[in-house]
């Protein structure tokens, strides 16, 4: 886990649950027809180079090839490292914090700057993971991201709140790393529930 998301778990620790709590039992494919109609831009990955399996040798400069992936990545968010409250800065950003709204709005649920921050925290946490994992998620990072991640247990008070975190952050890899999207979606549906 990074410093970034590390330093915004203390303050989202003591968010309210309660839109979090309306998302329980949401599934990927309760959302797919909207999220599926728009597009969502994300910082472009570098590109792969010539060698798809580096050498031994070469690990130093993998992690230096992720870290600097990551770095862009965050850069590209314009979220400021250590802030509390999080606002939708990107086009990707926006269309996610308007498509959360209008779900939790429509599921009789009331909109905050907390609902705001927890749902973006979620996604740009889960796609630096995706990053720092090689864009490689299966079910067993998934499950260890869900079960490792600060801010996830934050917010997951019982099962339904934790169900609810886990969907609102793969919804949000559909805009916020579009590419990496499917594995989180694919993973969430493999482990049906069990982290």
């Amino acid at each position: 886990m990074s410093i970034t998301v590390r330093s915004r778990t203390v303050a989202l620790a003591s968010l309210a649950v309660a839109g979090v709590l309306v998302l329980a039992g949401c599934s990927p494919a309760d959302r797919s027809a909207s999220a599926d109609s728009t597009p969502a831009p994300t910082a472009s990955a570098p590109e792969a180079s010539g060698d798809a399996t580096p050498d031994a040798g070469d690990d130093a400069a993998v992690d230096g090839d992720v870290l600097a992936e990551r770095d862009a990545f965050i850069a590209a968010q314009q979220q400021p490292v250590g802030q509390a409250t999080l606002t939708a800065k990107t086009p990707a950003q926006q269309e996610l914090v308007a498509q959360q709204r209008a779900h939790l709005e429509a599921n009789g649920g009331q909109w905050s700057e907390q609902a705001e921050t927890v749902t973006l925290a979620l996604g740009l946490d889960a796609c630096e993971t995706s990053i720092l994992n090689g864009h490689e998620i299966d079910v067993t990072s998934f499950r260890t991201h869900v079960v490792t991640s600060p801010l996830i247990q934050s917010l997951a008070v019982d099962d339904a709140s934790r169900e609810g975190s886990v969907s609102i952050m793969v919804f949000g890899t559909r805009f916020l790393c579009p590419d990496d999207a499917p594995q989180w979606e694919q993973a969430w549906t493999e482990a049906a529930g069990e982290y």
